[in-house]
């Protein structure tokens, strides 16, 4: 029953997709974002954002699976994600980006987000443009000093719970309710703060705090309520020296990317 509730949630997040593409070349928002080429299996394009350069592609291989390059002055991120399985395989070549640069890539994502849904319904998008949004965000929120490695995330099927790690796979959380918040330090120090969800600046939101940049869903979920806390009690991706929350960092990767499709909507 719950594999057959996940895919039909795809299959109604695929529905709403755009078909077809658009020329560049005929709308002046395209410019803003150095849009080079815009179709259902491919998004590209190239820009300087506040003197940093930055490029972005994302592509379809197959109907369910997708290959990202987004490149921020020297550094470059790549991931593919496969939504049939609920992979992510990330390369990040070791890249450790600046406060800046990660500011740039929200910047960034916003300026999409208002090409894409001007005058739009935000239903309405593509699931290469989806995709790169919420890589977007997701990257741009890491840790201050996290180290973009090489790293493959699986989305968890169980409700089985890691202790050590806290990663606790996909697990919706409902807007105004109270759930626990569980998280560490970088000593071992374990923490567990009961908190409102969307109580402060969209607690437990997989995305920026509110209001937000982007306007495409996403998803509401205990590892992205675990990030948020921890971040706001150990530092977190507002905290140059921060040391504590890489690991709360990788687990919410899958809910960024396969929360909105398993239904987590808050």
């Amino acid at each position: 029953m719950k594999i057959e509730l996940k895919f039909g949630l795809l299959f109604i997040l695929l529905s709403t997709l755009l078909i077809g593409c658009s020329d560049p070349d005929t709308d002046q928002g395209s410019e803003v974002i150095g849009l080079e080429m815009q179709q259902e299996d491919l998004f590209k394009g190239q820009t300087i954002i506040e003197g940093h350069n930055v490029s972005y592609k994302v592509s379809s291989k197959s109907e369910l699976y997708f290959v990202v390059e987004v490149q921020i002055d020297d550094h470059v991120l790549n991931a593919a994600i496969a939504y049939d399985n609920e992979t992510i395989d990330f390369d990040g070549k070791n890249a450790v980006l600046t406060f800046d640069q990660k500011k740039i890539l929200l910047k960034l994502g916003e300026e999409i987000s208002l090409f894409l849904f001007k005058e739009k319904s935000v239903d309405n998008f593509t699931m290469t443009e989806y995709t790169l949004l919420r890589l977007l965000e997701y990257w741009a929120k890491s840790p201050n000093g996290y180290k973009y490695s090489k790293l493959k995330v699986k989305a968890s099927k169980s409700s089985n719970t890691n202790l050590k790690s806290r990663n606790e796979g996909i697990t919706c959380i409902r807007k105004n309710t109270f759930v626990t918040a569980e998280y560490d330090d970088a000593s071992g120090r374990n923490y567990r703060d009961r908190k409102l969800v969307n109580g402060d600046r969209c607690l437990g939101r997989c995305g920026s705090g509110c209001p937000g940049v982007f306007t495409i869903a996403s998803a509401w979920t205990k590892d992205c309520l675990d990030h948020d806390q921890c971040g706001r009690v150990l530092g977190g991706s507002t905290n140059p020296i921060d040391r504590n929350c890489g690991d709360e960092y990788r687990e919410a990767a899958d809910d960024y990317l396969f929360g909105v499709i398993r239904g987590c909507r808050g």
